[in-house]
């Protein structure tokens, strides 16, 4: 066998073959040795809750058109910026305006990448399928607050802007005693869902954002002008996280596609 493998040889070396085998050898070798070009990377995003219905709608077709993967993990804003501080590593970082510029300021974010894409307010749900209260004036959102069998907001103690504002707005009406008996609190981003299983009678008070779209919410609307807040919404790149992944979803988060899960989220995009 060895024989005729090396009869093969010589019949191909007069015809001009092994040149040409040579050279495609070459190229193969020469392609195996150049450096594998990683397209795909993971874009680690530490995000406020109120962005969750928003990546819900909109990760998937990020993923599939970049290639790249989406890994989130949500938190209150207050929580957002307590985490970076004590080192907690990210890709993308996206809570409030006065958070990201708070970890500007500190040197954990790039001083070139903050941008705001969104603003939301809060608003007030019921379970579908029972009384929507009225909610137009003043008094009569504090007669449905009083009315109400449970309360149900954000706990103040995590630092979530929804929550602390909600908290706020009660002092102000001067009825924080009469409520406390009824309050439950959410860990933040549950709201809904801690109202939903509180049943008939009960009423949460969140961010737009984390209650429009959800199966058995009935958004009843607004906190009257006189008490809504409007949270900016904004992003940051840490200092040591950027990449061309991170870059694709920053530009993703700013294209019509973005944009309309925002505003369908029930989000103000300028």
């Amino acid at each position: 066998m060895f024989g005729r493998a090396i009869s093969c040889i010589l019949t191909h070396r007069r015809i001009g073959i092994i040149p040409r085998v040579y050279a495609g050898l070459s190229i193969s070798m020469a392609i195996a040795t150049l450096p594998i070009q990683a397209d795909a990377a993971e874009v680690r995003l530490l995000s406020a809750a109120a962005m969750q219905s928003v990546f819900r709608d909109i990760a998937s077709e990020f993923e599939r058109t970049s290639k790249h993967t989406l890994v989130t993990t949500y938190a209150t804003m207050g929580a957002i910026t307590q985490r970076v501080l004590s080192g907690e590593a990210a890709d993308l970082v996206i809570g409030s305006g006065p958070s990201v510029s708070t970890l500007m300021r500190e040197g954990k974010l790039r001083p070139d990448s903050q941008f705001t894409i969104c603003k939301v307010g809060v608003g007030i749900v019921v379970p579908s399928g029972t009384q929507k209260p009225s909610i137009t004036s003043v008094a009569s959102f504090k007669a449905a607050l009083l009315g109400a069998k449970t309360i149900i907001y954000a706990d103040p103690a995590g630092g979530g802007a929804a929550g602390i504002h909600v908290a706020r707005v009660i002092e102000d009406l001067g009825i924080a005693e009469q409520l406390k008996s009824k309050t439950k609190f959410g860990a933040g981003g549950d709201v809904t869902e801690v109202t939903l299983a509180s049943g008939s009678g009960a009423l949460g008070m969140t961010q737009f954002s984390e209650i429009v779209n959800k199966p058995g919410a009935e958004f009843v609307g607004p906190l009257p002008e006189e008490f809504q807040n409007y949270t900016v919404v904004a992003v940051g790149i840490p200092i040591s996280a950027a990449s061309e992944a991170t870059d694709a979803f920053v530009a993703f988060l700013k294209s019509p596609r973005a944009v309309a899960a925002m505003r369908a989220n029930g989000m103000q995009v300028e």
